[in-house]
């Protein structure tokens, strides 16, 4: 399945996009690339496929959730690029007035 250039403006609009700007084209060249690996997917046929497993063989899977050995302060320190008073110090993104 292949989107037209109707379809491709409409769904423009729809985002609030202008279907006439010419970095657009890309994307539906792009979309349509998709659609066609999706149609290749579906062509697949998997209804005789056993894979041997079951959604409820991974059910409980997870590991419990128990505290580990954790680094400390000073080791922090010493691998953290800016690190003072125990927090690590980041450049500001939001300017300030005044």
């Amino acid at each position: 399945m292949v989107i037209s250039e109707k379809e491709f403006k409409d769904l423009c609009r729809l985002a609030r996009l202008d279907p006439e700007d010419e970095s657009l084209r890309n994307l539906m060249n792009d979309f349509n690339r998709i659609l066609e690996s999706v149609e290749k997917i579906n062509e697949i046929q998997t209804s005789d496929t056993d894979t041997g497993h079951s959604e409820l063989d991974t059910r409980d899977m997870s590991r419990p959730d128990e505290p580990g050995k954790t680094l400390g302060t000073e080791a922090i320190a010493k691998i953290a690029p800016d690190f003072q008073s125990g927090h690590f110090v980041v450049p500001g993104v939001i300017e300030s007035e005044g």
